[in-house]
């Protein structure tokens, strides 16, 4: 069955080659998608008709919004685009002025934004409980209730103090945060009840297409394949902007979502900890029950003073000598000396594939078949990596595809030395805008993978002068190779389909010292300095070429093999 026409590519082409080039970074985020419709609606002059990228811009902004259905900062930033006001529906201005009226930010937050710099979870709910009830109607309350429950993954509190039901919302707003909760709890039936939407709520407020995309979410989370496909190649005939929703269709229509393939040649599982022992012995628990497990495990104790010598004793004598080789350091090397020094084993070099695996991270016994999959489908590639998700909440996404984006061009020196950041660039954070729910699950080509969980030819990673010792004892080695890897025309590819849990939190959870923040600071500013601006714009360059070029052909196959326009459905 084909689509009618080439109904995706024409909608594409027809998009400012601005607002482009920010979708194909991906089409979700509370910062991001709101930064790519104000800057593709401000470039452009008004026109007395009415104009279909305004239309776009605006259905961008609502679709936003149903990703943060509480957040009133986010209405007050919509608002203040009067230009696409007359795109909005009746019901979508309604919720907007409902939350902008009622978000009531307190002028003096000093307290609260000390317990969270001191990461007082505790007395953070308490004081928040408190706050609910001195002032019921604050929506800014709730929303930090909100943002707090799902970090804590505690939706016994959430539920109690957010108190859904009695807040007087419109009900395209309760409905689309209703079912984002189930969601994230995993309760797909009361998730696809509160998106049939039957009254068009969720469509009349969130834009066409919104509540479809809802729906095929939910059911390919529960397994529902061919009722999801129906529904996200629905939703996306509505919305042809969405990259994120092209993306995840095409995988799910051609079977990536569930491939698992061999990877052609031997593989080292690299792992290296200090003073994480009940961590790394979960993460080498996870590797035993790898399906197949890898033929090598290499393992070294960087200086530890725990428990850690004893659990990889044990781990080796259960695996067996011939599997796993353990090593010891009498003081922590750092990050990148630890990669590099197993990476320089001779043992590791007679394999084909090196896979580094972080102490605190668990993946799934199909992660080398999924690895696999990405390889078998980009086998040019630099690294293949994973989509990591927190350990305690898996709906909290830590690390997704990563691209790299820079301010303008400007005239001046090639590098300023004085400034804190000598050559501005920085990697997307887009799965730290939204919850994951679904919009990560795709294979692709980027910039970036992160280092908690990836893979390497052998040869690639030998050649390649490995990781920069110069960014020890750890933060942006992983970002910094593939950063070299892209400039020599090896991109990262980004396997979506595997998730990795990860210990190790990000945010109000994860407590740094001054010591540790004055590291990442000092070796940002490195990272930023060992790469000239015409390398990194000329790196943003090709990667945009690529995405591009990926995007199309997958637009191109769901045009020839499902039915995507207007109304249609698979």
């Amino acid at each position: 069955m084909s689509g009618r026409g080439r109904f995706l590519s024409a909608s594409w082409a027809a998009l400012p080659e601005a607002l482009k080039a920010r979708l194909l970074l991906g089409s979700t985020g509370r910062l991001h998608l709101p930064e790519a419709a104000a800057a593709a609606a401000g470039s452009r002059p008004r026109t007395a008709a009415a104009d279909p990228v305004d239309q776009t811009c605006a259905d961008i902004l609502l679709w936003t919004l149903g990703e943060s259905p509480l957040d009133g900062n986010l209405a007050r930033d919509i608002l203040d685009l009067p230009r696409l006001r007359p795109f909005f529906p009746a019901r979508a201005a309604e919720a907007l002025e409902h939350l902008a009226r009622n978000w009531n930010r307190p002028g003096n937050l000093a307290y609260y934004q000390r317990l969270a710099e001191l990461r007082d979870l505790s007395r953070m709910r308490a004081y928040l409980e408190s706050q609910v009830k001195k002032s019921p109607g604050s929506l800014f309350w709730r929303h930090q209730v909100l943002i707090v429950g799902l970090f804590e993954n505690d939706f016994q509190w959430l539920e109690s103090n957010l108190d859904l039901g009695g807040l007087g919302l419109p009900q395209g707003l309760a409905a689309a945060q209703a079912c984002q909760l189930a969601q994230a709890k995993g309760d797909p039936g009361r998730a696809l009840d509160l998106a049939q939407d039957p009254a068009r709520d969720l469509e009349q407020t969130f834009g066409p297409g919104f509540a479809a995309a809802r729906r095929g979410l939910i059911l390919l989370a529960a397994g529902e394949r061919g009722p999801a496909a129906g529904e996200l190649a629905q939703a996306l005939g509505h919305c042809p902007w969405q990259t994120s929703l092209a993306l995840v269709l095409h995988d799910l229509a051609q079977g990536l979502d569930q491939e698992r393939a061999d990877l052609p040649g031997q593989v080292a599982a690299l792992l290296y900890s200090w003073n994480k022992c009940r961590d790394l012995d979960a993460a080498l628990d996870s590797v035993r029950r790898s399906d197949p497990g890898p033929a090598r495990l290499f393992v070294l104790d960087n200086g530890s003073s725990d428990q850690t010598a004893e659990v990889i004793k044990r781990w080796r004598d259960r695996f067996g000598r011939d599997r796993f080789e353990a090593l010891s350091l009498p003081v922590n090397i750092g990050a990148p000396a630890a990669r590099n020094w197993l990476m320089s084993l001779p043992g590791v070099r007679e394999c084909e594939f090196a896979a580094y695996l972080d102490d605190d991270a668990e993946p799934p016994a199909d992660w080398l078949g999924r690895l696999g999959s990405a390889v078998r489908r980009y086998p040019q590639a630099g690294v293949w990596g994973c989509r990591v998700v927190d350990h305690s909440s898996p709906y909290l996404a830590q690390s997704t595809d990563l691209h790299l984006s820079a301010p303008p061009d400007t005239a001046g020196p090639d590098m300023d030395l004085s400034s804190l950041t000598p050559n501005p660039f920085t990697v997307t954070d887009l799965q730290n805008q939204t919850l994951d729910l679904g919009l990560f699950n795709y294979l692709r080509p980027c910039a970036s993978v992160t280092g908690c969980c990836h893979l390497f030819r052998t040869a690639d990673l030998a050649g390649s002068g490995g990781f920069s010792l110069r960014l020890s004892p750890s933060q942006f080695d992983d970002l910094e190779l593939d950063l070299r890897l892209a400039a020599s025309g090896r991109f990262a590819v980004f396997q979506g389909h595997l998730a990795v849990r990860h210990k190790k939190r990000s945010g109000l959870a994860c407590h740094v010292s001054r010591a540790e923040m004055a590291n990442a600071l000092g070796n940002k500013y490195k990272l930023q300095a060992m790469h000239p601006k015409a390398e990194v714009r000329a790196v943003i360059r090709a990667e945009q070429k690529l995405l591009a070029a990926d995007l199309g052909a997958k637009m191109s196959w769901i045009e020839d093999n499902l039915d995507c326009g207007p109304g249609n459905s698979c």
